[in-house]
């Protein structure tokens, strides 16, 4: 849909397109936030080789994904469809990095 509205939708296509992607991927982060909230509570869940400490830094991620998605699909709405497309983008490729964990200058504290 989202490639379709830009390709051959006008503004309103566009901005309702950016929108609705932004509000899917926000509520795809949803759940990982009660995941990793649950496993913070039951450390005895987690491997041997995964620490308490790690799950509490992957708690960051899907909170980021939530408020920058939906920063995001506001963007594209009342801004700009492509200013709102560029949020999506850039929120990919930041869980894209860090689907590994999030990097250790980033939980330095």
């Amino acid at each position: 849909m989202l490639a379709s509205a830009f390709t051959h939708g006008d503004t309103d296509d566009q901005r309702a397109a950016v929108a609705l992607y932004a509000l899917a991927a926000a509520l795809m982060s949803a759940p990982w936030l009660v995941f990793f909230g649950y496993l913070h509570r039951h450390p005895a869940l987690l491997q041997r080789r995964v620490s308490p400490g790690y799950v509490r830094t992957q708690r960051l991620r899907p909170v980021t994904g939530l408020i920058l998605y939906g920063l995001s699909g506001l963007l594209g709405w009342f801004v700009s469809p492509v200013l709102g497309l560029i949020g999506v983008i850039v929120m990919i490729t930041y869980h894209a990095i860090t689907s590994e964990g999030l990097p250790r200058w980033l939980t330095r504290r």
